[in-house]
Order: structure tokens, then C-alpha cells, then sequence
């Protein structure tokens, strides 16, 4: 096997399968990140590789995701034919030794998805060969009928080894879902196992799992990797629908090729993945094709590698596994990863990625065309005409221009975010209310200031939230902006309201509040401080209104426990219409918002304060 050269701080390897020139070269950082030319392949005639694509958080992403330059022209990221070109790329690099597995959340998230309640991008999953599917929490933000429904119509199994029934404690029996399956590929034969993360409950509609528990995966993954070593499997892999969060440094975002060992940051021990990782015997379980925390991930966790792609078809990661072709014996030291790969037919020059929010402030470059393992990349003419006419149903919603907003409509879910005050404004204005309350992951998306389209806001705002309005004593409402801002789901937007917490990312005392014996995220206190807006504070025995999105009134969030000690008849249910339809009506009255002269964050005037004390 033909050797490869240590670049820089890290051990960069380029494919093994050639003797071209070297890829191009990205300085980032202390690192120098080779971009590959080709595929990873070994070049001894007794292994064969096989490629693992990895995908996941797609969330209805069909069209390019379109983004501004400082100096007005428009780029395009991701999209259904552009990604479809550079998998058969690799297809015809790897003579078809390819598997493509998605981490689920599939459909949720634009009109192009949304108004097919997501049949358009299992269509398309269907035309690019997917192999087999985790279950994600926004697959069932539909309804079960309607997940039950896309599973019928998937060519490719849906994966879910730890969705059991509450009350009979067995496993979900659905057509067309399974633990796991064996597929076969070059006379290889790899188990793929499913798993959907156990936060499923409080990060969908409540009301559509509250029948379901999502248990543990470990000991089902055990169960399964034992029956499918048993039936012969070579290789296991895990689908998840579960993530976790890395170090972020100069290697996280580069597109290089990675094996074990490379220092390229630790990730956080206590998530999900990457406690299912240090759990797992890497002998038996060699891949994770992670999703849910739309983080980028290209490590080896406890030897395993884990690969995670952001979000909405922008980027995608590679597992390369290599084989002996005589006994089909995984050979782990040539393990390696691919990623993060940019999804893009132009990039900018000097660069190999299309991503408008990895440049330095204020840069405009120039756009080239883009290369795929030594190829151009050419969205595919056959994608192209197949979604044409999705395109032209939704245009006259898409391209509609709301108003104006001054200044950026920024969102995060670690500080106060003008678009998540936004939605509270409206809420509170719609409901009558006192108050408002807007969990941030209700929010998907930032928009640039500017013109805003009914399809932008729709990308923000893509879950058919109502509005609801319910009636609390100040007590309550004490408690329920306790566990609201407790951390695990990021900060809140609000409105008619100021408060002080406990600055995420420190520890913060937590409270048994269920009394189940276990101290859970949603227990930890972080309130320092609620009163109104106007500096008076909350009465414990007065009544107030507060409004909301009907998620969390139906105990999404972890709000579950909370709303089971409301009564059902304090809370107003006749409001009609989407919450994102509340919005975009107030954004056209308004024409422009989030001015200079009104910000809906006021740097002066915070409505969320966070203390690192």
C-alpha cells in the first residue's frame, strides 16, 4: 500500500488508490488540510473498500440554500441536484461499492417538503439510493399516520432498534421499519442498526409519542450487533438520529481525509453519541452516522468513527471501510474518514467550500467552479427536471417579499435572538397576553437584513405551531420559565418580561421536581431573576396570560411534567391560523422591523441578561 505524507500538525492522508498530484491545499488556522483528489481506496488487490456515505438533518433541503456576499450577488449551497451529482461521482470512483445512510429528520422544514408532508424528499432519497434511514423527533411532527405512511413509499428501510410501546414494553412493529438489516454490497455483508435519539419526546409534538418510549440504545445495539454478527455481518454500522458536539478549531470545518489518532479536537463525553461510543466494543461496532445536533463531526470517539454534516444538504462526510477480499475481515487500521465534504458547484476561489458564513467579515470573493474528487460538479440535468415543477408549485408562496428588516434577524440558542423576540411580540400582541414565551428551537434559521421572502421566513419558522394562550399564577409561571430556561434547549425568546440566568454553559443546582430519583437537564435552576418589563415583579398569587406556541402547552420542551399540574380549561385554544402566518401578516403591516432606531435586542435594554457568576 503506497504510503502518505504528514502535512503540517495533523497526518493529512490523500488517497492510496493513486499517483496523481496531490490535491489542493487549505491553510486554516495552525493546519494544513489537503483537500483528497480522489476516493480512498487501498491499492492492494487483496482488499476491497467500500464507501459509507453519511447524511443527516436534511429537513426537506431540495432547493440550494441562497445567501448573500457583502457586495450583493447571490450564492447557492447544497441542494437535491448538486448532492445527487457528487454521490454518483463517487459511485463511479468506488465502481458502485457505496452505501448511502441517512440520521434522519428527512422531511421538516421548507414548502417544497412541507407541502407534500415530506413524500417530495422521500421521492428524492428514493432517486439517490439511499440505503437505509434513521427515525428522527421531526419525523413524527406530521402525524404517526403520516410517518407510517413515508416509510410505505421508501424504497430504503427506516432503522429504529429503541422505539418500544409504553404499555406493552414491546418493540414498534411498522412496514417497513426494523432494528436493523443486513445489506449486501460487493459480497460484503454490513449490519446497519437504527436509533432515534431519547430526547424524541420533548423535541416533537408530545401528543404523537406519548405512547412511545425511546429507551436507552446501548443495550439494543448490543442485542442487535450480536444477531447480525451472528446471521454473518462483517461489518456493523449505526444509523442515529443522536449526536454530540465537537471542539471547535481550525480542523473541524476543513475537508480533509482523517484516520484514528488524528488530533483534530475532543468532543463533549457526556452527549449521546459519544457516550454510546466509550460504550461500545470498536472491534464489533465500526461506523456512527450521527444527526440530531446539526454539529460538524469527522472523529474517532473511543476508535470509532463518528461523522455528523451540519445541516439542511450543505455538507456530507464519507466512512471508508477496508476489507480482505479472501475472508471479508475488516482491516480498522485503514478506517478512514472523508468530510466535512461542501455540497456545492461554485466555490469561492482560493477556497473549497461555497459557505457564506466561513468567510471573514466583510469578503466578497470571487466564485469558481467547483471539483469533486478531481471532477467538476454539474447539478444533475435528471434531479434539475424532476424537481422543476415542485419548484414552480410553491413559487408564488416562495418569492412573495413580506417587508424589510434593518438589521440581521439573527438566531441562536445560546444568547437573546432578535427573531426569537420577534415571534414573542407577536404571539403576545395576537393573544391578548401579558406575556410571551418562544422556545428557540421553534426558530431554524437566521435571515440577512433586507428584503424578507415568505420562503425565508418559512425556513425559520417551517413547524405548524398554534398559538395558545394560557392562564398561570405567578407561581407557575415562575416554574415554568424555570425549567424553560433551564439549558437543555437553548435560551427562550420573550416578551413583556426581563430576566437573569445562569449563563448556559456553567453548571447550575438541580432539584429532583418529578421525583423519579433522577436529576435530569430540565431540573437544573438557572432563574436569577423574572420581573415584567417594566421592572415590577411577579406576584405569586396573581393571574396572568401568557401565550405560547401549543408545543409547549402540550409538554414539548420538558414541559411535559409541568403542564400535567395545569388545568386543561386554563388554557385558550380558538386561535386560528400558524403562528409563521401571525408573523408574516404583523412582518407586512409592519413592512420594516428591527430597525436601528427600534432593535428588537437593545444592547441598552436586554430582555435576557446571563450571569457568569
Amino acid at each position: 500500500m503506497q504510503f502518505c505524507r504528514s502535512i503540517g500538525l495533523i497526518l493529512v492522508l490523500v488517497s492510496c488508490a493513486t499517483k496523481q498530484p496531490p490535491g489542493p491545499v487549505s491553510e486554516v488556522g495552525n493546519f494544513e488540510v489537503q483537500t483528497p483528489d480522489l476516493a480512498f481506496q487501498s491499492q492492494s488487490l487483496d482488499h476491497l473498500t467500500i464507501a459509507v456515505v453519511g447524511i443527516n438533518d436534511f429537513h426537506g433541503s431540495l432547493l440550494p440554500r441562497v445567501r448573500k456576499l457583502p457586495d450583493g450577488r447571490e450564492v447557492q449551497s447544497g441542494g437535491a441536484p448538486v448532492l445527487f451529482s457528487m454521490i454518483r461521482r463517487l459511485h463511479a470512483e468506488m465502481k458502485g461499492n457505496v452505501l448511502v445512510i441517512d440520521a434522519g429528520d428527512e422531511w421538516q422544514g421548507t414548502l417544497e417538503s412541507n407541502s407534500s408532508k415530506g413524500a417530495t424528499v422521500v421521492d428524492f432519497f428514493n432517486r439517490l439510493g439511499v440505503h437505509g434511514a434513521a427515525i428522527g423527533n421531526h419525523e413524527f411532527d406530521f402525524d404517526l399516520s403520516t410517518l407510517k405512511k413515508r416509510a410505505v413509499e421508501a424504497r430504503y428501510p427506516y432503522l429504529a432498534s429503541n422505539i418500544f410501546y409504553k404499555k406493552t414494553k414491546n418493540r414498534i412493529k411498522w412496514n417497513n421499519v426494523f432494528p436493523s438489516r443486513v445489506l449486501k454490497i460487493a459480497g460484503i455483508r454490513v449490519g446497519v442498526i437504527g436509533v432515534s435519539t431519547q430526547q424524541t419526546p420533548s423535541t416533537t409534538r408530545y401528543d404523537t409519542v406519548k405512547h412511545l418510549e425511546f429507551v436507552d440504545p446501548v443495550p439494543e445495539i448490543l442485542k442487535e450487533i450480536g444477531a447480525l454478527r451472528k446471521s454473518g455481518a462483517q461489518a456493523v454500522i449505526v444509523t442515529a438520529h443522536a449526536g454530540t458536539r465537537c471542539e471547535e478549531n481550525s480542523a473541524l470545518r476543513s475537508w480533509g481525509l482523517w484516520k484514528e489518532g488524528d488530533r483534530i479536537g475532543s468532543c463533549e463525553s457526556e452527549d449521546e453519541i459519544s457516550r454510546l461510543a466509550d460504550r461500545m466494543d470498536p472491534t464489533l461496532l465500526n461506523g456512527i452516522v450521527a444527526g440530531h445536533t446539526h454539529q460538524p463531526i469527522h472523529h474517532f470517539i473511543n476508535k470509532i468513527p463518528v461523522i455528523e454534516g451540519e445541516a439542511y444538504n450543505q455538507y456530507f462526510n464519507v466512512i471508508y471501510l477496508t476489507f480482505e477480499r479472501e475472508n471479508g475481515r475488516l482491516l480498522p487500521e485503514l478506517t478512514r474518514i472523508e468530510g466535512l465534504i461542501p455540497i456545492c458547484s461554485k466555490v469561492f476561489d482560493g477556497t473549497n467550500h461555497c459557505d457564506v458564513r466561513r468567510l471573514p467579515k466583510g469578503a466578497s470573493p470571487a466564485l469558481v467552479d467547483a471539483r469533486f474528487h478531481g471532477a467538476p460538479v454539474v447539478p444533475s440535468p435528471e434531479v434539475e427536471a424532476w424537481l422543476k415543477p415542485i419548484e414552480e408549485s410553491t413559487d408564488r408562496f416562495r418569492k412573495e417579499v413580506l417587508g424589510e428588516s434593518g438589521l440581521p434577524l439573527f438566531h441562536s440558542r445560546d444568547q437573546e435572538s432578535p427573531f426569537a423576540n420577534l415571534v414573542a411580540d407577536v404571539l403576545r400582541e395576537k393573544g391578548r397576553a401579558d406575556f410571551a414565551l418562544v422556545n428557540s428551537g421553534g426558530i431554524r434559521t437566521s435571515l440577512d437584513a433586507g428584503p424578507i421572502t415568505y420562503d425565508g421566513l418559512f425556513r425559520a419558522l417551517p413547524f405548524d405551531n398554534i398559538l395558545q394562550v394560557v392562564e398561570l399564577s405567578g407561581a407557575e409561571l415562575k416554574l415554568m420559565f424555570r425549567i424553560a430556561t433551564s439549558g437543555g434547549h437553548g435560551t427562550v425568546g420573550i416578551s413583556g418580561l426581563k430576566i437573569k440566568i445562569r449563563a448556559l454553559d456553567l453548571p447550575a443546582k438541580r432539584e429532583d421536581l418529578n421525583g423519579d430519583g433522577n436529576m435530569e437537564v430540565w431540573e437544573a435552576d438557572r432563574m436569577l431573576e423574572i420581573r415584567t418589563s417594566s421592572g415590577g415583579m411577579i406576584e405569586d398569587q396573581k393571574r396572568y396570560r401568557l401565550a405560547t406556541f401549543d408545543f409547549l402547552l402540550n409538554g414539548g420542551d420538558d414541559l411535559a411534567w409541568f403542564m400535567e399540574r395545569i388545568r386543561s380549561r386554563n388554557v385558550q385554544k380558538n386561535y386560528s391560523g400558524y403562528c409563521r402566518d401571525l408573523v408574516s401578516d404583523h412582518i407586512r403591516k409592519k413592512r420594516k422591523i428591527n430597525t436601528a432606531e427600534e432593535p428588537l435586542v437593545d444592547p441598552r435594554n436586554p430582555r435576557i441578561v446571563m450571569v457568569r457568576e
